[in-house]
């Protein structure tokens, strides 16, 4: 289901050049890449649909003539006549009118430079160095970062009229290139730092030591100002320059890439993107797409199925695509470019429809913080928002995420009163303020479902919306989960060994609570009973829980589910556990006329991810993505997905609608719906309704 429910007015952006949709190509170099054709390089990234090259200027190795003696000047620029690479790249893009980003990396430094300032280096817990490749590393808390990192950027600014920077591993390395860890950096700044953000605190050595997670604030208070500082002083200098860096710059950067050993979640890129752009949504997205499989195999191409995902999730939540290589182009026989160029390119050929789109989903879903929190509850809470993106994508029921620290400010500037419901998946104790505008949305008509530790702090439940008072006991080990259970029926006969509705277990873990006196109750709780060997696998009981509760608080409702519910669907991945998550949703499971957010329906299979956007002109954009491909580590080529249709909620009556991959108009059935042709890689269609015709 997709929602074309009421907005906020739409605000003109400021007129920057990167408030437009662009397209990026970043040719990430060697420090033997000096003498290679600029113009034909430039004739690829034309070809391929980009018009923004991001190419080495300074930091770790300087690819044009620094003259600044703590930095290192690449030794192989005397065989480049002129000697200086990021000039002639400079000179050769702006005749093109293409537009150049200067990327730098100011987390390492050549050794002879760290036995001059020995003060600018990362120090572990013991005074040792961090040391990779030759290279040391800094740390963000001292005088290299602080001070000098604005003399490089005015070196550059004062020689180049460059339309940007881009700072690579811009953060506190505790694990180097190879993933050996490090710890803490305990240099004399991060020392004297740290005690006056804690109030005299010593440094932590990790994450097991009690400190960590304020360390962790310490690192996150310290980029983030930092990075204020940097584009502040690019603005001072070049206005028109833009930095790509963390949320307070002006280009959010996200790398979409595979790792040998990850699990592969697919709709990773999808959320990234949504969660910045729900936030933001002026600031653009720019999603850097990894041609290669892992950064120890960087000249070993990635799938090119599994890369088109990357730039195809991107365009579908409003994210601006990057194509990074190896080298330049030709050098490497990434196999996944000529996909990368086909969406780059519709990208660019339908820049008009990009410019100015924004998300109308009608369901937040709140991304877990992941600061602040133990590792393994952090991890878990991961698994939880899995689950419920996985379950919401399969039945077609649009969402956008928000990260939780954003509410607030959402909610403030009214942004957030454009939802009919917010999830809230295990996200753990609400910070100062959210849960007062949390109770004021469902107040005003609004839904809340919230799981697990969602909204409890300290045993106390912080909403005063929530179907529950207190938190009166938690099971959260394996062992004593084994058996539990939630049962769709309301008066199951567990008891006598006969299961009259659908029962799922429960994986993570589950709670008890104090309940309100007029709460609705919807799912059992099952009791654990031995489960081996089968023949004494028998003696569940009831318990007087129920795994669902709601209840209704002013025009609204909350509901709760005291059991990781989405933890379970994403371990075990069974449809039974799906339905019995999504009854908690109003409208999830129901046709246009019993859902009160007036939404498009999808029918199509569960492979077919969705999202929908409003265009400038008022027409509803429905990008399609095709997972029929799905392995178990990557893609392989999608299977075509016919017989999708699209039918309007009542109310709603479609004029017109196009699918632009495919190329054709879709035409109106009698009955009002849409037949759209074959989704392949994926498609975007345009609606427009005779409200906006």
């Amino acid at each position: 289901m997709t929602t074309t429910s009421t907005l906020e007015q739409h605000q003109e952006p400021t007129t920057r050049w990167w408030h437009a949709p662009f397209r990026m190509f970043q040719t990430n170099l060697r420090e033997t890449d000096v003498t290679f054709d600029v113009k034909a390089v430039l004739d690829a990234i034309e070809d391929h649909g980009a018009d923004t090259w991001l190419v080495n200027a300074g930091g770790i190795l300087s690819f044009y003539p620094t003259d600044l003696d703590f930095q290192t000047r690449n030794p192989l620029l005397a065989r480049r006549p002129g000697g200086d690479l990021f000039g002639d790249c400079r000179r050769a893009a702006k005749d093109r009118g293409i537009r150049l980003m200067a990327r730098m990396d100011f987390s390492k430094i050549a050794p002879r430079i760290a036995d001059r300032f020995p003060q600018w280096c990362f120090r572990s817990a013991d005074g040792g160095r961090q040391i990779y490749q030759g290279l040391v590393s800094t740390c963000p808390s001292a005088g290299y970062y602080q001070e000098r990192t604005l003399d490089v950027l005015d070196e550059v600014l004062g020689r180049y009229d460059v339309d940007g920077f881009f700072c690579n591993w811009f953060g506190f390395n505790e694990v180097d290139y190879a993933g050996t860890y490090h710890g803490v950096c305990h240099c004399d700044a991060c020392v004297a730092g740290f005690a006056a953000f804690a109030g005299g605190a010593r440094l932590p050595a990790g994450p097991d030591d009690a400190e960590y997670g304020r360390w962790r604030a310490y690192a996150r208070e310290t980029v983030a100002t930092l990075t204020e500082r940097i584009r502040d002083h690019i603005k001072s200098r070049r206005p028109e320059a833009a930095l790509i860096l963390g949320d307070s710059s002006d280009i959010v950067f996200h790398e979409a890439n595979n790792a040998i050993g990850r699990p592969l979640w697919p709709y990773a890129t999808s959320a990234a993107v949504s969660a910045s752009r729900t936030a933001h949504e002026h600031t653009p997205v720019l999603v850097n797409s990894v041609a290669f499989v892992d950064m120890p195999y960087r000249m070993a191409a990635e799938e090119p199925h599994h890369f088109a995902t990357y730039f195809a999730q991107t365009i579908a939540r409003g994210g601006t695509p990057s194509t990074y290589i190896m080298g330049v182009p030709g050098d490497i026989p990434y196999a996944g470019l000529p996909a990368a160029r086909a969406i780059t390119r519709f990208h660019r050929d339908h820049q008009d429809l990009y410019a100015g789109i924004r998300p109308i989903a009608p369901l937040a879903l709140i991304r877990p913080p992941a600061a602040g929190r133990e590792p393994a509850d952090a991890a878990g809470a991961t698994e939880e928002f899995h689950g419920w993106f996985d379950a919401l994508a399969e039945v077609h029921l649009a969402a956008d995420v928000l990260a939780l620290e954003e509410v607030a400010r959402l909610a403030v500037d009214g942004s957030l009163a454009r939802f009919g419901v917010l999830v809230l998946p295990d996200v753990g104790p609400l910070p100062p303020g959210v849960a007062e505008l949390l109770d004021a949305f469902v107040q005003a008509g609004g839904t809340l479902v919230a799981t697990g530790s969602s909204g409890l702090s300290g045993g106390r439940v912080q909403l005063e919306s929530m179907p529950a008072t207190a938190e009166l006991a938690v099971v959260g080990d394996v062992e004593s989960l084994k058996g539990t259970y939630v049962s769709a029926g309301l008066e199951s006969t567990a008891d006598s060994g006969v299961y009259t509705a659908p029962t799922v277990p429960i994986l993570g873990a589950r709670r008890s609570m104090a309940w309100h006196s007029d709460i609705d109750r919807w799912l059992t709780i099952i009791g654990p009973a031995p489960y081996g060997p089968p023949e004494l696998a028998h003696g569940q009981r009831t318990t007087d829980q129920p795994g669902l509760a709601s209840r209704s608080y002013g025009a609204g409702s909350a509901a709760y589910l005291p059991w990781t519910a989405g933890r379970t669907y994403d371990r075990l991945g069974t449809r039974e556990i799906r339905d019995v998550l999504l009854s908690s949703v109003p409208g999830a499971r129901t046709g246009p006329d019993g859902d009160p957010w007036g939404c498009l329906r999808l029918w199509a299979p569960e492979q077919l991810e969705h999202t929908v956007h409003r265009a400038a002109d008022g027409r509803v954009v429905v990008h399609l993505v095709n997972h029929s491909g799905l392995r178990r580590r990557s893609y392989g080529p999608p299977i075509p997905i016919t017989g999708v249709r699209i039918t309007p909620p009542r109310g709603l009556h479609i004029a017109a609608a196009t699918a632009l991959v495919a190329g054709q108009d879709v035409p109106v059935t009698p009955a009002g719906e849409l037949l759209l042709p074959a989704i392949e890689t994926f498609d975007v269609i345009t609606i427009t309704t005779k409200e906006n015709s």
